[in-house]
């Protein structure tokens, strides 16, 4: 699809398709000290970003659209730790829930696993545009882990389509056997009814000319052609 850039030149910075005039709504699991991603979805298109981080106390900046929770997104709802599908009850109610349009952005260190796992795909289809960083991909030689992981694409491939995949060149790539892994990789994934074929391009390029080094003073990561290229 063609891509837009919402957010920094670097970390924090995502691509994801054009069709933010129907989004009124951001789910941002893990902020950090960065924020320029929901910042720039406020100043231009007035999208309210709900905001979850356990491990800070409040917003790197402010903002009229800011609406911050300092909790972990997880697989239960417990003391310091919620589930997206109660977060999103909690902060918009079922009505807005269901019937409005929603990102989800996801960087959670390894605990996207859990979310996901523990998530519906009923659930996850209730976002337009869903963009996750996954992380410890080193891993998938494990049994256990691949079987975890390709559950988890399954599921969200139900009603999902990956648009844009972008390696964090912040954790290197490793290899396993012959097959190049990158220790992490974003990726953004589209929901299959907001597809208009007439905007598909028909060619695959990757890096996409908008992509940008994730920290700007390490050597930049190519995804490895055996994950896209025919």
């Amino acid at each position: 699809l063609n891509l837009i850039r919402i957010g920094s030149m670097s970390d924090g910075g995502y691509l994801l398709p054009n069709i933010l005039d129907n989004i009124k709504y951001c789910f941002s699991a893990g902020v950090g000290n960065v924020c320029s991603f929901e910042k720039e979805l406020s100043k231009k298109y007035q999208i309210k970003s709900f905001m979850s981080d356990g491990s800070i106390h409040e917003l790197p900046e402010n903002d009229e659209n800011f609406f911050f929770l300092k909790k972990f997104i997880s697989a239960i709802t417990k003391n310091q730790f919620i589930t997206l599908s109660d977060w999103m009850l909690d902060s918009i109610g079922k009505n807005k829930m269901i019937n409005d349009g929603k990102i989800l952005q996801m960087d959670i260190e390894g605990s996207e696993y859990e979310v996901l796992t523990y998530e519906s795909a009923e659930t996850l289809r209730l976002f337009s545009i869903i963009i996750i960083e996954l992380h410890e991909l080193q891993n998938l030689a494990n049994r256990n882990f691949l079987k975890m992981l390709s559950g988890n694409f399954e599921k969200i491939y139900k009603y999902f389509s990956i648009c844009h995949v972008h390696p964090n060149n912040y954790c290197g790539v490793h290899k396993i056997g012959k097959i190049e892994v990158p220790g992490a990789i974003e990726v953004t994934f589209v929901r299959n009814d907001l597809i208009k074929k007439e905007n598909l391009l028909t060619e695959i390029v990757l890096p996409h000319h908008l992509d940008c080094k994730t920290v700007k003073n390490i050597k930049d990561i190519k995804m490895p052609e055996i994950w896209w290229k025919k």
